[in-house]
C-alpha cells in the first residue's frame, strides 16, 4: 500500500461521496475535456480534477471542506497540464513543503495552547 501525501483528515475528504459528486460536476461542465488545453485551442481528454486553491490550505476542517467540494474551485485537466500546474505553483518544492509543515505546526500549537487556557478556566 502506498503512502498518501495527504493528512488523514484530508484523505477522508477525498474518499467522501461529496468529492465524487464534485468531480462529476466538474467533468460534466468541461464535457470531459482538459480546460487548459481547450483554452489553448487543443482537444485533450481531461482526467484529473485540480483544485485551483489547494483545499489543504484551509485553516479549519470546514474551510478545507468548502475548498475541496466547491466545483468552482476545480478544473478538469489532462495529466501533463496538471503536472505543469503543480510545477508552476511550486507545490512540491522543498521550501514550500517545509513552509506548509511549519504553518500546520504553528496552528497545532495555537490549538493546544487554547485548549490549555480553556481547562484553566474550569478550575
Amino acid at each position: 500500500m502506498s503512502k498518501s501525501r495527504y493528512r488523514p483528515e484530508h484523505q477522508r475528504m477525498l474518499n467522501d461521496r461529496r468529492w465524487m459528486d464534485t468531480k462529476r460536476i466538474v467533468w460534466q461542465r468541461a464535457n470531459g475535456l482538459c480546460e487548459q488545453c481547450k483554452a489553448e485551442g487543443y482537444v485533450t481528454a481531461g482526467v484529473d480534477c485540480h483544485h485551483i486553491i489547494p483545499f489543504e490550505s484551509g485553516k479549519t476542517i470546514q474551510e478545507c471542506e468548502r475548498l475541496c467540494y466547491d466545483p468552482n474551485n476545480c478544473r478538469l485537466l489532462c495529466v501533463p497540464c496538471h503536472r505543469k500546474e503543480h510545477d508552476m505553483k511550486g507545490y512540491h518544492k522543498r521550501e514550500n513543503v517545509e513552509a506548509r509543515r511549519e504553518q500546520r505546526m504553528t496552528r497545532w500549537k495555537e490549538r493546544i495552547s487554547r485548549m490549555g487556557t480553556s481547562n484553566d478556566n474550569k478550575t
